[in-house]
């Protein structure tokens, strides 16, 4: 009886390649396969937000008064420790230089107040008839104790990333 015997071995180019070595990457090709296949797989989630949004956001503003038109500007609003009741309104620097806190109300997406202290420097601003229309546009009246004027300055944008356009990140 003859024994035949298996070879372990592959002849490529005249280059003896063990099989130990080819079932190797063939291996390590999977786990790639599998890798790719896991990682490429669509995940729902749903998206969340913090508590004062729609009128927490980025916005795009442009200022008028009776001195006139200035603008654009970018601005942020966004809340104070995840609370609904209220939130910051900073212009970064861009137009009075003002950051303070304001009141809101969630229901009819208001906000408001009155003689708010400036975190920027110390001077008063009222905020009056504020208001997010729709989820992307926004509308205010502010007063500033330091303004020499007295002038009453109409904020009027609209949100930087829209609505629609965040749901969609």
């Amino acid at each position: 009886m003859q024994v035949m015997e298996l070879h372990h071995e592959i002849s490529l180019n005249n280059k003896t390649i063990p099989m130990k070595n080819i079932l190797s990457v063939n291996k390590v090709l999977f786990l790639i396969l599998l890798f790719l296949g896991i990682s490429c797989q669509k995940v729902d989630y749903t998206q969340q937000f913090n508590a004062t949004h729609p009128i927490s956001g980025d916005w795009t503003i442009t200022v008028v008064s009776s001195a006139g038109t200035s603008g654009p500007f970018f601005m942020k609003i966004y809340n104070t420790s995840n609370s609904k009741d209220s939130v910051w309104i900073d212009d970064n620097s861009t137009f009075w230089q003002t950051k303070t806190k304001a009141r809101v109300d969630m229901t009819n997406l208001t906000f408001s107040a009155t003689n708010a202290q400036n975190v920027y420097y110390d001077s008063k601003v009222t905020y009056s008839n504020g208001k997010v229309i729709g989820n992307d546009s926004i509308y205010f009246q502010v007063k500033f104790s330091d303004d020499k004027d007295s002038l009453t300055y109409t904020y009027s944008g609209h949100r930087k990333v829209s609505y629609e356009e965040y749901n969609n990140l």
